[in-house]
């Protein structure tokens, strides 16, 4: 074999172990390929399946989210109707209501405090006291809420920090009324009871710094401020019905593990005559105090200090004393007023009853008053259907001593007479004559000047008078809203 032939069959040779080679790299190559082809559909199926979870768990978040804010929203819309409290300043009184009106909460108080002196003159040495003091007192200083809900119903809750001798704070009223019906109010808690004239004006709007004494002998037997009470009225234009029965008063001297008062008032008025330029009212009274509670439940004692508020010592000037085997008390009354445009004038009288046990006879007192008002500066008291009674002044031109407007004026008198006098009982008898002069600043700031010239006639056993003479000049300041 030529050498020709042998380099022919060697090309041959290595050409075809090239071919196999090349053949065998090129499978090894593709098996690689396929197998990272398995890894990458393999790793797409895997982030297939986070994705999916990672979607449901978003879902799932989505779903729990909106049943919170749904069940959040259903809580709160069962628990409060409406968040969306607007504030308003009605007389300066702050007031929060929801949008609807239907619900409201206002902060309500008032400050009268009051300064005074005396000019006192014992009528023996046996008089008490001998003699008084000029002084200070924080008449009234009260705040509270007061307001309405769900449309028909009002309740109150109202501290007292003041008092006549400036004490501790104590509850003045809490109560709750139904107010539903036109021209109907049921009321329960502890309230000022509506009974006299005089005590359904406001003490804001009185003519004068304290009410008659004889009116205060009438109120304090089982009605007037502090008390609890439960009753109703019913009112219109023309009429006024009231009833109340009521318990023990609010204090600290209350003592609830002893027996407790119980009483009953009623108070109606006609209003015959009542328009823009004129009003005339008449009215009857009647209280009943058929338990005068304490440790013996058959005691009772009648006094009042002289009109005035100052010096605490002049409540022992009309005063019965102790009273005792008392089985019960009335009074009788009757009431009248007439407005014609910026005058007014009222009047009360009282007739109290006393009925004893022990073989001891029954006592009668009685006491009245007359007063007249005239607001100098035009405006007038308008008479309240709600109350029925009158309300106090607002002035026209308020004080604004840029433009010169002074406020309104009232000049006021009173005319007041009681006579705790009957068999053995030497309660004293009261005669006042008080002057006015009111200076309405604004709806909320009054000034009240009074001067009471007064005597108490009251003789002992032995035909002593135990009386005094007094002149007292007072001034308040009150802030009300």
């Amino acid at each position: 074999m030529s050498s020709t032939t042998h380099k022919f069959l060697g090309t041959v040779a290595v050409l075809g172990a090239l071919a196999m080679s090349g053949q065998a790299h090129a499978q090894a190559t593709n098996d690689d390929v396929a197998a990272l082809k398995a890894q990458l559909r393999a790793l797409e199926k895997k982030l297939d399946s986070v994705q999916k979870q990672a979607n449901n768990t978003q879902k799932q978040q989505a779903v729990a989210q909106a049943n919170f804010a749904n069940a959040n929203a259903a809580m709160h819309k069962k628990a409060v109707p409406h968040l969306d409290a607007i504030l308003t300043m009605p007389g300066n009184r702050p007031t929060f209501c929801t949008g609807d009106g239907l619900n409201c909460v206002a902060i309500t108080g008032r400050i009268h405090f009051d300064a005074g002196a005396y000019s006192y003159s014992p009528k023996s040495a046996a008089t008490s006291p001998q003699s008084v003091n000029d002084g200070i007192n924080a008449r009234r200083a009260r705040l509270g809420l007061i307001g309405t809900y769900n449309k028909d119903w009002e309740y109150g809750l109202i501290i007292d920090a003041g008092g006549t001798t400036d004490g501790q704070a104590v509850l003045n009223n809490a109560w709750v009324a139904y107010k539903g019906i036109k021209g109907l109010i049921i009321q329960g808690g502890y309230i000022d009871v509506p009974y006299t004239l005089d005590e359904s004006i406001s003490s804001n709007n009185s003519f004068f710094m304290e009410r008659s004494a004889s009116q205060v002998l009438a109120v304090n037997l089982a009605a007037g401020d502090f008390r609890s009470a439960f009753g109703g009225q019913v009112f219109d234009k023309h009429y006024w019905v009231g009833a109340y029965v009521t318990g023990p008063t609010t204090g600290a001297g209350v003592n609830h593990s002893i027996p407790q008062p119980l009483g009953a008032t009623f108070r109606a008025v006609a209003v015959p005559v009542n328009n823009e330029v004129s009003t005339v009212l008449v009215g009857f009274d009647a209280l009943y105090l058929a338990e005068t509670g304490g440790v013996t439940n058959n005691t009772l004692r009648m006094n009042d200090r002289i009109e005035v508020r100052i010096d605490p010592a002049t409540n022992a000037l009309l005063d019965t004393g102790t009273m005792n085997f008392v089985n019960s008390a009335h009074v009788l009354s009757g009431e009248g007023a007439v407005r014609y445009g910026s005058f007014l004038a009222t009047g009360e009288y009282f007739n109290y009853s006393v009925q004893r046990t022990n073989g001891l006879g029954d006592l009668n007192f009685e006491g009245g008053y007359g007063q007249a008002s005239y607001v100098l500066t035009g405006e007038s008291r308008k008479y309240s259907s709600s109350a029925g009674a009158f309300g106090g002044v607002s002035p026209a031109r308020p004080v604004n001593f840029a433009t010169g407007d002074l406020g309104a004026w009232e000049l006021a008198v009173r005319y007041s007479y009681a006579s705790l006098n009957d068999l053995t009982v030497r309660g004293g008898e009261l005669k006042n004559t008080t002057v006015g002069l009111n200076w309405y600043v604004n709806n909320n700031t009054r000034f009240m000047f009074n001067w009471i010239h007064g005597t108490v006639d009251k003789f002992n056993t032995a035909g002593i008078n135990t009386g005094a003479d007094y002149d007292v000049f007072a001034m308040r300041t009150q802030v009300a809203w």
